[in-house]
């Protein structure tokens, strides 16, 4: 910036340092200082990539038309803001986007000389999507953002199944609610790979190969329709089972194409328009839909608000099963069938002895489970993120919740398909047309109508996005959207218009180490990042992310927070407002005050006084207001006083309709529509794109790269799944050919064709869970934490290869490692895919792929199966500066000298082998469902609410052996001698391990 900020050429990159940031020295500066660096940096960018000159560049760059469309000539188009699980600090890291939104707003009128109503904020990066935890599938079959409960209501469970989900270590301060559920009576079953600590707590484990779970819930549901198991009124009254589908479009059958001038219902004064507050417009958009009436004999119209008593007292009995053919309007005659008798088709592949072929689940377990899913009740299945993790979790995550619709287990309670990560999320501050805005009052306060009052309710309050959401994930795809030559279509867009991202070329982010979690981390910091001109992030920790950046704010932690900040629990309903209670310990900040300083220059800078108003409060030390107006203005809190609740130091109940907290159960017990397009569950996708892409109905699919099998092959026979394959031949293996390409075979087709990869050695599944003492990479290299997270913490350091007084590990079946020649501790290489990973153009003589490749110690664990292996996600990466230090330190440490820095490995990272994929399903422009903190329904993308969601575990891997895990790499590591570990135990290990060591005297 000093040199007068020249735009990145190749020499000016390498000139700066700009791709080589882990190489920079870090300088400690004053906060004013930094506040006018940063706040000059918005300005140059926001005026480089402004208008036609601004598009000019980005073309030159080689950006797609489409993404530079998307910044509708705006450089802070370019700024990429992200609170990382801004729920931690609501007023503080929600700074960040009120700074998105607002200040610049403000800036872009200062360029360009627009007025408010053409005025552009920046992108609003995502949280739960992004870090996986979002179930990508919800959106489809329940219209909500999520299906979360009060994780309390386990205890009404009397089937309780885990899936994919190890609740007991994970969830620890939880866990107790599942015991709670086995001493009620219930059972318990979990579905995992692995022999998890909550499968030996279960009354039956189903272990499967991953990613597979697909077939486990379709052969489920064969089962249950095959004995008579699913519950018919509820399928008639309650879901999307008997309306009519054309069987030559796919679509809805709808009245409008059959009944002359057929009007739909006026929904002003009912549900659907006076708290779904749907338009007259927007029900047109629905589309309206038709049953076969049984006592008609004709089709007849059936609206979205005609669901359970509604239904009942309509008169209509509509049919589920039978093909009936339908005059139209124009004279055509087209056959229509219920949703229920295509699926009695779809699911005739889905016989037993084919599921176990898919998912190797032992068949007494499938039978088993069918049968208890089709008997007790209340059933729930609950998912951990890490079923997330996978390319195809929305089609698995269907089929999960399909089990429990057709048997009429869900909105009650101990009901439902949930998944548990933020349960209580942001949209407790709920918007509604009474309330208020919601957390929109303290987001997306309107910049150009500030409200100054601090008295002011927070009804009051104008609010208008001015940012515009955007996920992580497409800076992971190498900062572009999915664009595919494709050889029937040519180039073919699959990323909707609302999800279009623009180019990136700032970036602040609050509270997360978003460079270290990335997929594909080292392509990110090779190839991607120096093309953005700023970066910029606050934590508390020295995390890799800070070591990359060109400002880090160093910000206050919750005990010294100087004014009130205001959480919730995330997995029960408790709100908290908080203000520190000790001194800071060093120069740091709140959250808040990063903001309003850069705000602050900006205003000096530009003469606006608007940018210094926005965050008026900040300064007078009145942040309470910020808070009171967001509690005025959300229904879940109306009336709560931010005084009186800071005052108590006690969390306070959200106000929710049910406790335990129970999704749709509304819906079910007083018959109110769902947030969905019939107003009912719905297990049949009517979107185009998801007919295009063969995922109307829902069907197992391989995996995109982690399958031993022909990738994204789609299992049916079914004729009325019909994907198009876009010409891309079953040979095809680059990343995007695979993402996009759909082919619909049997299942004795798929198991033919050899997945290429597998066969050159890549035959490990990695799954990636969180671990108990970290929360995502937070002190990933606290002396406690790498001491107890492996089994190689050692506080003496006696092997001075450890990065620390721990490291990182990967669990692996001891015959699988003893066939590669790796013992129990062996320092093994880990490798991805070699055409891309550890990132795209490396080479073995590129003194970075040194620091790229992953080296980790391996641990023998019985527990996995022969092709499925563990490493917790997110420790910190290696750099080059910590790679530096574990080889030229004295004590070994992998630490940087100049930062402190420590890794938990001595070379690369979990996200060494990890790779992002930009799912078409998750991509669509269509898709209807309600708002994420408000009454009303969005259509395509929203933040965290239908997006692409991050895949890590979308990934094979080779593994070799690398060094000894002796002492100085001398032989075994020393444990390993005993003869009580895993893989390697003595006689006397395996008389105990089978019980007889004792004998019991009669």
């Amino acid at each position: 910036m000093d040199a007068g900020s020249p735009e990145l050429s190749s020499e000016t990159k390498r000139k700066y340092k700009f791709d080589s940031r882990f190489l920079d020295d870090m300088l400690r500066v004053s906060w004013d200082t930094a506040f006018t660096y940063a706040a000059k940096a918005m300005i140059i960018i926001a005026t480089r990539y402004s208008g036609e000159a601004g598009a000019r560049r980005l073309r030159e760059q080689g950006y797609a038309p489409e993404m530079i469309e998307m910044m509708k000539g705006a450089g802070t188009r370019t700024f990429k803001h992200r609170a990382g699980m801004p729920v931690l600090g609501i007023i503080g890291k929600m700074g960040n986007t009120r700074i998105n939104g607002g200040v610049n707003a403000l800036l872009d009128t200062w360029i360009r000389k627009v007025s408010p109503d053409q005025a552009q904020g920046g992108r609003y990066w995502s949280n739960y999507t992004w870090h996986g935890d979002q179930n990508p599938a919800h959106p489809f079959w329940c219209g909500a953002q999520g299906s979360d409960i009060a994780l309390s209501d386990m205890r009404f469970s009397k089937l309780n199944t885990s899936w994919g989900k190890n609740f007991v270590e994970n969830k620890m301060p939880e866990a107790h609610w599942k015991l709670e559920c086995i001493e009620r009576g219930a059972r318990v079953v979990v579905i995992t790979p692995e022999y998890n600590p909550t499968a030996y707590r279960a009354d039956y484990w189903m272990p499967l190969r991953p990613a597979s779970d697909g077939a486990i819930f379709l052969g489920a549901m064969k089962i249950i329709v095959d004995e008579n198991m699913h519950d018919t009124d509820f399928l008639k009254g309650y879901t999307d089972s008997p309306v009519l589908v054309r069987t030559d479009t796919l679509q809805f059958l709808d009245p409008r194409d059959v009944v002359a001038d057929y009007q739909f219902p006026d929904f002003s004064k009912s549900y659907s328009g006076r708290v779904q507050s749907l338009k007259p417009e927007q029900v047109q958009r629905l589309g309206g839909m038709m049953v076969w009436d049984l006592t008609k004999k004709q089709a007849v119209p059936l609206h979205r608000e005609q669901v359970g008593w509604h239904y009942q007292n309509s008169g209509i009995d509509a049919a589920l099963t039978g093909t009936y053919r339908v005059k139209l309007l124009n004279g055509r005659e087209v056959d229509a069938m219920p949703v229920w008798q295509m699926y009695l088709v779809h699911f005739q592949d889905y016989d037993l002895d084919t599921c176990h072929q898919i998912c190797r689940t032992p068949k007494d377990l499938l039978v088993r489970w069918a049968r208890d899913s089709g008997s007790i009740k209340p059933a729930a299945i609950h998912n951990g993120e890490g079923t997330n993790h996978y390319f195809h979790q929305t089609i698995n995550s269907r089929g999960a919740a399909m089990v429990l619709i057709v048997t009429g287990n869900v909105g009650k309670f101990g009901t439902g398909q949930h998944t548990w990560a933020g349960n209580y999320k942001a949209g407790c501050w709920t918007a509604t047309p009474w309330s208020g805005a919601g957390l929109a009052v303290h987001t997306g306060e309107d910049p150009f109508n500030i409200t100054l009052d601090p008295n002011a309710h927070g009804k009051e309050i104008k609010t208008k996005s001015y940012y515009y959401g955007e996920e992580v994930g497409y800076w992971n795809h190498g900062d572009t959207a999915l664009i595919v030559n494709t050889p029937k279509y040519g180039r073919k867009v699959f990323t909707g218009k609302t999800h279009m991202p623009t180019p990136s070329k700032f970036r602040w982010v609050v509270n997360v180490n978003v460079l270290n979690n990335a997929k594909h981390h080292y392509d990110m910091v090779r190839n991607v990042d120096p093309n953005i001109e700023t970066l910029i992030t606050q934590d508390i920790e020295m995390t890799s992310d800070v070591n990359h950046n060109d400002i880090a704010f160093a910000a206050n932690s919750w005990m010294e927070f100087t004014y009130p900040e205001m959480t919730i629990t995330v997995s029960n309903p408790w709100i908290q407002i908080w203000k520190g209670g000790i001194r800071p310990l060093y120069d740091t900040r709140n959250d808040l005050d990063s903001f309003a300083g850069v705000a602050a220059k900006l205003s000096d800078m530009t003469g606006d006084k608007r940018m210094r108003d926005y965050f008026k409060f900040v300064y007078e030390n009145r942040v309470d207001v910020y808070a009171q107006r967001m509690l005025d203005a959300s229904s879940t809190f109306y009336g709560y006083s931010a005084d009186v609740m800071l005052k108590s130091e006690k969390g306070w109940m959200v106000m929710v309709r049910t406790y335990p907290r129970t999704p749709f159960w509304e819906e079910t017990n007083e018959s109110k529509p769902m947030w969905t397009r019939t107003g009912r569950y719905e297990n049949y996708r009517t979107e185009p794109e998801a007919i295009e892409y063969g995922e109307n109905f829902i069907s197992h699919r391989e995996g995109t790269e982690a399958t031993p099998y022909l990738p994204n092959a789609i299992m049916t026979s079914n004729p009325y799944v019909r994907p198009d394959d876009y010409g891309i031949p079953i040979t095809a293996q680059h990343h995007d050919d695979k993402t996009v390409r759909n082919i619909k075979l049997p299942w004795q087709e798929i198991k033919r064709h050899a997945n290429p990869l597998w066969e050159k050695g890549y035959q490990f599944y990695c799954v990636t869970p969180k671990t108990r003492h970290r929360v995502h990479s937070q002190w990933s290299v606290n002396d406690w934490v790498q001491i107890y997270e492996s089994n190689f913490g050692d506080p003496y350091r006696m092997d001075k290869r450890t990065p620390g007084v721990g490291e990182h590990q990967l669990h692996i079946n001891p015959q699988a490692a003893k066939d590669r020649g790796i013992n129990d501790g062996d320092y093994v290489y880990v490798d991805g895919n070699p055409v891309d990973r550890p990132y795209r153009g490396w080479k073995p003589s590129d003194p970075y792929y040194k620091v790229a490749r992953l080296m980790i110690r391996a641990k023998y664990n019985p527990a996995y199966p022969y092709h499925v292996t563990m490493c917790k996600h997110a420790p910190y990466v290696a750099t080059p500066k910590s790679v530096k230090g574990h080889e030229t330190r004295p004590d070994g440490r992998a630490i940087a000298v100049d930062t402190g820095y420590q890794s938990n490995f001595r070379y690369g990272a979990q996200q060494s082998f990890t790779r992002n994929w930009l799912m078409p399903m998750h991509q669509l422009d269509s898709l209807p469902a309600k708002h994420a903190i408000a009454w009303k329904f969005k259509w395509g993308y929203q933040v965290d609410h239908h997006a692409i969601n991050t895949v890590p575990k979308e990934c094979l891997i080779r593994i070799t052996k690398a060094e000894d895990g002796g002492i100085g790499a001398r032989g075994p590591w020393e444990p390993v001698r005993t003869g009580f570990t895993p893989g390697q135990e003595n006689e006397f290990m395996i008389k105990w391990l089978k019980g007889e060591h004792i004998k019991i005297k009669v």
